[in-house]
């Protein structure tokens, strides 16, 4: 499947984008609090009435476990949750672990995987130097046009859907922190960790080498096919992958069986 193919059968939808947008914090916060064998209602529940989440409104904490904690990290399954709970329990790099995050928030905002993959990369690629809420906003308005956008927006949601990316990329480091309405562009290389991790992930859910090594996913993180196998090879052995290549052949052999494993192997 092409990234083409992946955008042009998705739809653009926002709470999740609105209210955490660069909840990275708070998202760490409920990750350490959070238990597999508690529902995101018990979860919730707990967040407002221990104030987990600190100086936030019972509304906000609510908002955070319905809109961004539920579907990122435990849609379909609880995997992602448990996966960087673990992560965290270890001890685990928090540039690596921020970049995770936005692994799954992406996959779970089409608007902002899109926006990363077809705006800011080529950004970067054309050495444009600043990103602003205004091109966010012109991205929007040409995804009404393509009828990617789900239900009728006010001038008010178009503006703070424009912010909450802008503010996606600068929490993920894709841009420069707040100073003024425009943001530095500034070169971003996803960590070993995270590639390693990804890597994983696409393995265990069943996808061959050659539909790994081409899935939409690493666009995310701006590595093409070339890129990724020369990340992939460097990675080696201690990463539990060994890259084979042959022409346009990619095989991997792969040492362990489960993500708890890999995660234990790599931060250890």
């Amino acid at each position: 499947m092409s990234t083409a193919q992946l955008i042009g059968d998705r739809r653009y939808r926002v709470n999740g984008l609105i209210k955490g947008a660069a909840a990275v914090d708070e998202l760490r916060t409920l990750l350490l609090n959070w238990s597999p064998e508690e529902g995101h209602l018990g979860l919730r529940r707990r967040v407002v009435e221990a104030d987990l989440l600190g100086k936030a409104t019972a509304t906000r904490a609510r908002d955070m476990i319905t809109y961004v904690f539920k579907p990122r990290l435990l849609t379909p399954t609880d995997a992602a949750a448990r996966h960087l709970k673990l992560y965290l329990q270890l001890g685990g790099d928090p540039g690596a672990f921020r970049e995770l995050l936005l692994l799954y928030e992406a996959r779970a905002e089409a608007i902002l995987y899109d926006f990363i993959v077809l705006r800011y990369w080529p950004a970067r690629a054309t050495g444009e130097l600043w990103l602003r809420p205004a091109d966010a906003a012109e991205f929007l308005d040409k995804a009404k046009q393509k009828g990617l956008i789900v239900g009728t927006w006010s001038d008010s949601t178009r503006q703070r859907t424009a912010h909450a990316l802008i503010a996606a990329l600068a929490a993920f480091g894709f841009v420069s922190s707040p100073r003024s309405e425009k943001r530095e562009i500034v070169p971003f290389r996803a960590t070993d960790l995270a590639v390693a991790y990804l890597a994983h992930d696409l393995h265990f859910a069943g996808l061959t080498d050659a539909d790994l090594v081409d899935y939409p996913d690493w666009a995310i993180f701006g590595l093409d096919r070339g890129h990724l196998l020369e990340r992939l090879e460097a990675l080696g052995p201690q990463a539990g992958m060994l890259v084979q290549r042959a022409g346009s052949v990619v095989r991997i052999s792969w040492t362990h069986q489960d993500m708890e494993a890999v995660l234990h192997a790599l931060i250890g």
